[in-house]
């Protein structure tokens, strides 16, 4: 006889790759641990056993949100399908958006957790506090699965639980010119940090890289401040994201670094891509502009998405900032601030009650000192760099847009030289069947949009 094998996803267990179901049952009728003898085959508890064959139980099929048939009734908890000639009726599962399959969950046993964890998109290599915690390479190494979809770093694994930070140390980290996925065949929880911002001049996973010369780059990078004369340095631009980013401000001669354009008025996460960069300051003194400048641009923040097929609770915070612009001590324009990156939230159930940032980067001062990276766990600009009270443009959050440069002039003016442009804000999104955000920090405030289920 012919069988059908229906894994019904909530209020049966739901997906463990791990269960080796299917083995026969022993001659006393006993399976494994987790597992049932149900039909002479060892199985998840709740497993229902279809036979077709014409002197066999009726067919399954769904009675409202109800999986009926052998003489077993189950609800399912995401609505029930009806089958046709190819499948039977089933219980509805999410199906994940930028490509990922639940296929790709297969084999990935482990239940990830703690602190200090550090995921690299390109090698599938995960630290923590230095010490591998899983090798590099593709597919399964030590129960968490590693694979890369267009332009993104997968990792797959039971579920993941973000511990709460001790110490500063104490955050997940994310690194790699890929964006990255973290896939749960469960849950996911966040009751720390998740940090997939920019870092100095390298952009997060995904993220663009800052400026390093005097050209402009990336479309939506921050513009270079060019080289006007000796003395006369213009601040970079800040890097565009949700906005356009803002303005580095000019020299005495009234030109300046602008900022970079607005490339994602949509908030989609769709392809799940990184924030652009700031521009690099322009130099007070060089013979060739396009390869000497000033602050380098600070980098953008990267792409984060957390997928999980039962549900996904954040306490804590998940960022992608853009950081902040870099500045030079000999008088050089300040770098503009990296504009922030995105993070896609995708579950059949997300609760929210932490952070949910991307926020911009600040420009730096026009000389001496940094801007701030954009802010992880809260929706406050992030603080520009200051020389003698003359500073670069703060970063943009979800409801403030980034501001532009100052300029500073001795007196009597024999120089000026400008403060790098704030970066913008990028795009967070929430993909769900339910949704709970009360108490949350969303900076931007998120796409909200209906999960897809099959």
């Amino acid at each position: 006889m012919r069988r059908y094998l229906l894994a019904v996803l909530f209020g049966t267990g739901c997906y463990h790759p791990s269960a080796p179901a299917g083995a026969p049952c022993n001659s006393l009728g006993e399976c494994p641990s987790g597992l049932t003898c149900i039909d002479d085959l060892c199985q998840v508890p709740g497993t229902l056993v279809v036979d077709a064959a014409i002197d066999a139980c009726p067919a399954v099929s769904c009675l409202g949100n109800d999986l009926a048939g052998c003489g077993s009734r189950m609800t399912c908890a995401l609505g029930c399908a009806d089958g046709d000639a190819t499948i039977p009726a089933h219980c509805m599962e999410l199906v994940p958006s930028n490509g990922i399959t639940a296929g790709l969950l297969a084999g990935a046993t482990a239940d990830v957790g703690g602190v200090d964890l550090h995921f690299d998109s390109d090698t599938g290599e995960i630290t923590r506090g230095g010490v591998q915690f899983r090798a590099a390479g593709t597919g399964v190494i030590g129960g968490i699965g590693f694979s890369k979809i267009d332009q993104m770093g997968v990792f797959t694994a039971h579920s993941f639980d973000v511990a709460p930070i001790v110490v500063t140390l104490d955050d997940w980290d994310l690194d790699g010119t890929n964006a990255i996925v973290l896939f749960a065949a469960t849950t996911i929880q966040v009751r720390g940090i998740i940090d997939g911002g920019g870092n100095g001049q390298q952009g997060g996973p995904s993220g663009a890289d800052g400026g390093t010369t005097g050209s402009t780059g990336p479309t939506c990078r921050g513009k270079a401040g060019l080289w006007q004369a000796a003395g006369f340095g213009e601040g970079g631009g800040g890097g565009g994201g949700r906005t356009a980013g803002a303005a580095g401000a000019p020299s005495n001669l009234a030109t300046f670094g602008a900022g970079g354009p607005s490339c994602s008025g949509n908030p989609t996460t769709i392809p799940l891509r990184g924030g652009n960069g700031g521009g690099a300051g322009g130099v007070d003194t060089a013979t060739s502009p396009d390869t000497v400048h000033g602050g380098d641009g600070g980098g953008a923040g990267g792409a984060i998405a957390l997928v999980a097929m039962e549900s996904i609770t954040i306490t804590g915070s998940v960022g992608a900032p853009g950081a902040g612009g870099r500045t030079s001590a000999n008088g050089d324009g300040g770098g503009g601030g990296g504009g922030g990156g995105a993070v896609l939230i995708e579950s059949p159930v997300v609760t929210i009650s932490g952070d949910l940032t991307a926020n911009g980067g600040g420009g730096a001062g026009p000389s001496v000192d940094n801007g701030s990276d954009g802010h992880v766990t809260d929706s406050s600009a992030a603080g520009a760099g200051t020389y003698m009270t003359v500073s670069g443009g703060k970063g943009g959050t979800g409801s403030v847009p980034p501001t532009n440069g100052s300029t500073y002039s001795d007196v009597p003016v024999t120089t000026a030289r400008g403060g790098g442009g704030g970066g913008a804000a990028g795009r967070t999104e929430i993909k769900a069947r339910s949704r709970t955000t009360t108490g949350a920090t969303l900076s931007p405030s998120p796409a909200l949009n209906d999960v897809m289920l099959r």
